[in-house]
């Protein structure tokens, strides 16, 4: 009982979409992280390999902390820059548990920059990669009964190996970026040996994201952001936030997204080449507000300078 009911929350809270639209069909988007604004890699591949450094960066985000079956989701991602920093190279490895329902994402990234004018950039972006997806389906106590069964729940789902691929741009220089991406354009639909059950799609989301740096000389700097994610026949969602920069060691700040979300956003600068981060989610819909379930999420950073460059610019997102 306690795993369907964090179901049905976490399905009120994360689209407000309509999940279940022939019983069975499950839509599926490319996790966002409320930490997006400092590594957009996950959704828009013209993003790896931006800065001169080598980096690694870890994302943990638990949903309903406390809460038995609650969606867990970890991200773990690689870039790297090569020659001179027009081309950039990059592997993002995610995996989403719901449940008894878990899908593993495996993508490369490539991305090329040219250059507008004397202080503008465009990369443009290619992910290519696998989804493997497993439903243990037969698993789940739906408490229905010796008279009404539900077939779809008969059969455990697995399926591996299906294609990924998406496409970004992205605009930027010293003081902001704007980009766009589809990180799945490939919309993968399965059946198993089931009635009328489609385990998986991929609606074909499209990420504009953008940001603004004030203050870059001062000891005390801002930077609103905003991430609209919107696709056709789907609700349209976004993500605003303002963050300030506290002498170049300390983030903070706040987010509000439209499904009736709010988050606060921290990060450190603990070495030189080692920073943490954390938000914390909180909904304050009617629904669900009485209920105080947060979501908290990590950002473990690490990056180094491969080529040991005498001068490496300074990373504000």
């Amino acid at each position: 009982m306690a795993l369907s009911v964090v179901l049905m929350l976490f399905s009120a809270v994360e689209s407000k979409a309509q999940v279940d639209r022939d019983r069975s069909h499950k839509i599926y988007t490319e996790p966002v992280f409320t930490q997006y604004m400092n590594g957009m890699q996950t959704i828009n591949p013209a993003y790896a390999g931006m800065w001169e450094k080598v980096g690694i960066q870890v994302f943990t985000r638990r949903y309903f902390v406390g809460q038995d079956g609650a969606p867990l989701m970890a991200a773990a991602t690689w870039y790297k820059p090569v020659k001179n920093d027009n081309n950039g190279i990059g592997l993002n490895i995610t995996n989403e548990h719901i449940g008894y329902e878990n899908k593993l994402t495996v993508a490369a990234d490539y991305s090329y920059q040219v250059k507008l004018d004397w202080k503008t950039y465009l990369r443009l972006g290619l992910k290519v990669g696998f989804i493997n997806y497993d439903n243990l389906l037969t698993r789940y106590d739906l408490d229905w009964g010796q008279d009404d069964p539900d077939p779809a729940f008969d059969t455990d789902i697995h399926q591996g190996m299906m294609l990924k691929w998406g496409v970004g741009a992205l605009v930027y220089n010293r003081d902001f970026y704007i980009g766009l991406s589809v990180p799945q354009i490939i919309s993968n639909k399965f059946r198993a040996d089931v009635i009328n059950f489609s385990s998986l799609a991929d609606v074909r989301y499209a990420y504009l994201l953008g940001g603004y740096f004030f203050g870059r000389q001062r000891q005390i700097r801002f930077k609103p952001t905003i991430l609209v994610k919107g696709a056709i026949g789907e609700p349209v969602t976004a993500d605003i936030s303002a963050n300030w920069l506290f002498y170049d060691k300390f983030w903070v700040g706040a987010m509000y997204r439209t499904n009736n979300t709010a988050a606060i956003v921290t990060q450190f600068v603990m070495m030189k080449n080692i920073r943490f981060g954390y938000a914390m989610e909180f909904p304050f819909g009617r629904e669900i507000f009485k209920y105080q379930l947060q979501t908290h999420e990590i950002r473990v950073v690490y990056e180094f300078d491969f080529y040991r460059r005498p001068y490496t610019r300074k990373q504000y997102f």
